[in-house]
């Protein structure tokens, strides 16, 4: 009887060769089955795209061409509060209540049954909320220009935009933090009380002079309050003290990150 040889060819690939397979094409992919996961939930498009619209033509088409003290169109510093507010929500949706489902649905589970590393995982969704993120500013300037006549210069809109993506990584942190340590069944509700409660408090949706005093007193703890500041202050040409809002920044996501990495371990622990 001849026994048939195997061939290296007919072998599985070891361990070893599927861990040094290439990533950027995985990572591509990855991010690209987010983007379209986001784009095909029409309640989350809703509420990363459509709200800040819907609020702008509320709150801000009727005094667009309204001044300051300082002699500063108030359009301009509306549709930057308002962008701010779009990067929140899409933050706590896509990274906090999203990641709780995930947890609860095997997905998470089942990647790390397989070879592809756990960064390539939050890589792919980071990228996919950079993409979904522009998407969403630029249907709110369209917007505001169409229809309020406000107007950035081409090179001032290009750096609030880098900006504003710079300012999600923190946000995107916190919504992780949601996801990992908040049960799936509240991450829902959770992703939405933040939200709103930090735009309010952080001076989004109205002037903080506006506010009561221990809001004012409490707006500086929050990283939506530091983003905000430095997406007006750029239209506004005030940059000044941004060096110390992107430092407050950044401790958030050293904070929300080692927070988020510690939820990370526990529900893997939970697991095995």
């Amino acid at each position: 009887m001849t026994v048939p040889t195997l061939r290296p060819a007919d072998l599985p690939a070891p361990a070893s060769a599927a861990h040094g397979a290439p990533r950027l094409p995985a990572l591509g992919a990855l991010a690209l089955a987010e983007l379209r996961r986001m784009l095909r939930n029409p309640m989350f498009a809703v509420g990363t795209i459509g709200f800040p619209v819907m609020f702008f033509a509320l709150f801000g088409l009727g005094v667009v061409n309204e001044t300051t003290d300082q002699g500063l169109k108030l359009g301009a510093l509306i549709l930057v509060n308002f962008g701010a507010y779009s990067l929140l929500s899409l933050a706590m949706f896509s990274f906090g209540s999203a990641v709780a489902l995930e947890r609860t649905g095997g997905w998470l589970r089942l990647l790390r049954a397989s070879p592809m590393p756990t960064a390539l995982y939050f890589g792919g969704k980071l990228l996919a909320a950079l993409g979904f993120s522009a998407l969403s500013l630029g249907v709110l300037y369209t917007f505001a220009h169409v229809a309020g006549g406000v107007t950035i210069p081409v090179g001032t809109a290009l750096l609030l935009l880098v900006k504003l993506l710079l300012g999600l990584i923190p946000l995107t942190l916190l919504g992780l933090c949601i996801g990992f340590l908040v049960s799936p069944t509240a991450a829902q509700i959770t992703a939405n009380i933040v939200s709103v409660l930090m735009s309010f408090a952080s001076g989004l949706f109205t002037p903080l002079d506006q506010m009561p005093p221990f809001v004012q007193t409490l707006a500086p703890y929050l990283p939506a309050y530091h983003l905000g500041a430095i997406a007006r202050g750029t239209v506004a040409g005030q940059t000044g003290g941004e060096v110390g809002h992107w430092l407050a920044l950044a401790a958030f996501a050293v904070v929300f990150g080692a927070l988020a990495a510690w939820g990370l371990r526990r529900d893997e622990a939970r697991e095995q």
